[in-house]
């Protein structure tokens, strides 16, 4: 049906405005990861500065500076890789620890091991576990406890002697050295556990923000539509110019909906009183023949199609009509946009049967060489009854496959957050077209938000061209395969979605049941790799 003009309003972005969690905790780990080497590289280049100054017993000060020299060369390593998000992986703090096991080592049995030395690990591990999380926060605890607990254990049972600068072991003896060992691992588990417990806090109160700000958005969003649609509706309803005139075999009755070029009444047959929905072009259209032209053409193209999934013409007027019209069946129930704005997300078998039916009404279409360019909530249609059934409404924007051109005059035409990228960029379209806008509401039913969002049409298409939308899974939660199905349902190139309705409704159905093939795994994948999800 045609849908009546609304004024521009600002709509919230669908992409999170706060970064992701994860996203979060990366960055802090990179950054910590730069301090620690920078920190690390500034104290061994001052230790090898000053280790001759200090003495010491000559093969501990050779091992110290042996440690430091390696040290040198592990911290600037650490901090070069980290200087750039690029160049970083975590895998670098597994090295990085795994070599400070040997050469803590070599510092302790230097300064000393029963000296305040030790107290140089806390802050080491008690940073790890806030920055790096449990596995790495696990390499920086047996990094520091190791060469204490073997170095310790070895002076305490008198197989090595203890040549450190500063050290207590005279005055400890034995059992006291033993004590020192054990005490200080048990402070450095003590010291572990309780940094995990600060870093899971974060994690979580990261994890509620995350969310709040989504159930914001959502709120927003749905805010937006519902205004938004307000505006349409007060278009419609009560009289009109024509109500109670009679236009072919039906009266005319109250106006369902006005647009730009044309008004919807509802109807009734003259004589069998059959209900009906009256389109007709407005009159002060008629002396804009593209306007007229369009009209036409959409009142042909809709009635050559036999689909119980769109909407059936029961009239077409001919050239003795006053004015052009189109009479269709009267349809009792709701449009998807308003099943959304009640419910926000649909289950997934209701998603499925919205798509399998659709789909069949888009292969109607296929067949008769239409594509219909402005699949949309607004223009799917859930009539009463059981089963409920899914049509589509409206082909007034339609093209005929292969026709060399519209009356558009090359400009982008649909709704923009539904629009199939070569559509916004003014290509040729076909099928493929009208299946992305089918999966980009399906996006919409499953995750509560449209793939894209901007304040100005512009702004939508240069998403709908350049970017990905949110990842399903961030927003609510889905299989995984999921994601791989959108990941090719809203590709950028058609050549890589999904080439028929029938094999897109198989993938959702596999998607959905955590089964998609593997095959169709792997190119979502290769896809994600070139553009991946936002952050």
């Amino acid at each position: 049906m045609e849908r009546a003009p609304i004024a521009r309003t600002t709509v919230p972005p669908s992409v999170v405005p706060f970064p992701k969690p994860d996203t979060v905790l990366r960055e802090a780990e990179i950054e910590q990861a730069r301090r620690m080497g920078l920190v690390g590289l500034v104290f061994n280049l001052i230790g090898l500065a000053f280790a001759e100054i200090f003495g010491g017993d000559a093969l501990a000060t050779r091992l110290f500076i042996v440690a430091l020299a390696v040290g040198v060369l592990y911290n600037l390593g650490l901090f070069w890789l980290a200087s750039k998000p690029s160049r970083y992986r975590t895998g670098a703090l597994y090295a990085y620890f795994g070599i400070a096991l040997v050469t803590n080592g070599g510092v302790l049995y230097y300064l000393g091991v029963f000296g305040p030395a030790l107290m140089m690990f806390v802050l080491n591990v008690y940073a790890a576990c806030l920055s790096f999380g449990a596995r790495v926060a696990r390499m920086a605890l047996v990094s520091a406890i190791t060469p204490v607990a073997l170095l310790g254990g070895a002076m305490a049972f008198g197989v090595l002697e203890d040549p450190g600068l500063v050290t207590a072991t005279e005055m400890l003896g034995t059992i006291g050295q033993l004590l020192v060992v054990g005490g200080f691992a048990l402070f450095m588990v003590f010291t572990y556990l309780q940094a995990l417990g600060v870093r899971e806090a974060m994690v979580a109160s990261l994890a509620e923000r995350d969310e709040a700000v989504r159930r914001a958005s959502h709120r927003e969003a749905l805010f937006l539509e519902a205004r938004q649609e307000l505006e349409r509706s007060l278009q419609a309803g009560g009289m009109g110019r024509f109500t109670e005139q009679t236009l072919g075999s039906y009266e005319l009755g109250a106006v369902l909906g006005r647009g730009g070029m044309g008004e919807v009444y509802e109807a009734t047959h003259k004589e069998t009183g059959e209900p009906a929905a009256v389109k007709m072009l407005l009159p002060e259209m008629i002396g804009r023949p593209s306007f007229v032209r369009r009209f036409l053409r959409e009142v042909r193209l809709a009635a050559t199609l036999d689909s119980p999934h769109v909407v059936t013409v029961l009239e077409i007027g001919d050239e003795s009509a006053p004015i052009p019209y189109l009479a269709m069946e009267r349809l009792e129930g709701e449009d998807l946009a308003q099943v959304l704005r009640r419910e926000v997300r649909l289950p997934a078998k209701e998603v499925l049967e919205l798509v399998r039916q659709i789909g069949q009404g888009v292969r109607a279409a296929t067949d008769a060489g239409i594509v219909h360019r402005d699949l949309k909530p607004q223009n799917l249609f859930r009539a009463n009854g059981d089963p409920v059934r899914w049509k589509i409404l409206d082909f007034g924007v339609s093209k005929l496959m292969g026709a060399d051109g519209t009356l558009t005059q090359g400009e982008p035409i649909g709704t923009p957050e539904y629009m199939a990228p070569e559509q916004a960029l003014g290509e040729n379209v076909d099928v493929r077209t009208d299946l992305y806008a089918l999966a980009a509401i399906a996006y919409r039913a499953v995750t509560g938000l449209r793939p894209f969002e901007g304040e100005d049409m512009k702004r939508v298409l240069v998403k709908v061209v350049s970017h990905m939308p949110v990842q399903p899974s961030r927003i609510v939660a889905v299989p995984g395969d999921i994601d791989a199905f959108f990941a090719l349902a809203l590709a950028k190139d058609p050549a890589e979605r999904f080439e028929s309705p029938e094999r897109l409704t198989e993938a959702l159905e596999s998607a959905l049941a955590g089964r998609l093939p593997q095959p169709l795994r792997s190119r979502a994948d290769e896809l994600l790799t070139e553009r991946p999800w936002p952050a």
